[in-house]
Parts: structure tokens; sequence; C-alpha cells
């Protein structure tokens, strides 16, 4: 990529983009006339404080919606031909720094942000599912098994396989995500 005087560099923070950058990430970015922006680019907006970079997902000749690739909504403030933005056009990895890695843009870049909002719609799909579960939660099974150490900790297992443990000052935590949705732990410990 040349160097030139429109070339700037910006470090990426925040998750919303999280899949194509990491925070700490460099950004490059290069001046771009709106008519040239195509759905499946990255931006960066400048009209607010903080900055943000989100990809373009859809475009008109008066405007552009703009949305993060692990958001669940688009942004409500849309792009427009008058506002201070920048195309992400490469970035060098955190965790690489003698690298330049391209962005890809338009169709291939569509076709990344469908790929990481299908996995944003499944995790909101299995919290969903993780609630009706908690609110279901007579339907677990009980963890009988209790073992207490001697800093005050109950372990509570069921058929030997530990479940959850609850330190003395009495927050339980679960040993793995999925033994909360199938085990139910005593509320107080006798």
């Amino acid at each position: 990529m040349p160097e030139t005087d429109e070339l700037k560099k910006a470090y990426y923070t925040g998750n919303s983009m999280h899949g194509m950058f990491v925070q700490g990430d460099i950004l490059l970015l290069t001046s771009i006339p709106y008519r040239m922006l195509e759905c499946g680019d990255i931006v960066a907006c400048f009209d607010n404080s903080p900055f943000y970079v989100h990809r373009i997902i859809r475009k008109t000749p008066e405007c552009a919606v703009t949305m993060g690739d692990n958001n669940a909504r688009p942004d409500p403030a849309e792009l427009t031909p008058q506002s201070d933005f920048m195309l992400v056009t490469a970035y060098i990895p955190l965790n690489s720094p003698g690298r330049v890695l391209p962005v890809e843009r338009g169709a291939r870049g569509m076709t990344r942000f469908r790929r990481q909002q299908r996995l944003v719609r499944g995790r909101m799909a299995a919290e969903r599912l993780f609630r009706l579960f908690r609110v279901l939660g007579v339907l677990r099974l009980p963890a009988h098994g209790k073992t207490r150490f001697r800093d005050g900790t109950v372990q509570w297992s069921f058929m030997g396989i530990p479940v959850a443990a609850r330190p003395p000052d009495g927050k339980t935590t679960y040993l793995h995500w999925s033994k909360r949705l199938f085990f139910r732990i005593p509320t107080h410990t006798p």
C-alpha cells in the first residue's frame, strides 16, 4: 500500500468489531469520497467522540447504515456524504507487529459480516434458552452430594461429578456454563 499524505493510523479499541480486529490493532485509514464506498467496507466515523469503527451494511446515494460485526442492531446515526469518516484499508495485528493485513471490502466484507452475525444470533439464542432454563429452574436436577472444605467452601456434586462451589462469601460458581442449565444448587447451606 503506498504511503500518502492522506494515510492515517489509529488504534482499535472496543468489542463491536471483535473477530475482525482485537484491541490494540493499528488501523490504516485513508480518505475516500462517499460515492466510492460499498456495502461491506469498514469505516472509521469521527462525527462523534470517541470515534467508532463499523461496517457499512446498506448504502444509498444519500446515506449509509453502519453496524459493528458483533452488534445486534445497526447504528442509530447514519453516515452521509457530509460525515467525517475514513476507510479502513488495512491493519497491523497486535500479535504480529511486522505484518500489514488488507481489509476485505465490498462483497467479501459482507460475507464476513454475515458469518459473524450468525455467531451473534446463535449466542443470543443460547442466552434466551439459558434464561428460559433459569425461569424453569424446577426442571433442573438437584445436586445432592456436598463436600465442605477447611476454608468454608462448599462444593456440590451429582453422582460424584462436581457441579458448583460456594465460598464463604455466598456467591455460587458453576464449574462449567452447561452445568447451570441442568443442575440446581440449594439456596441455603446448612
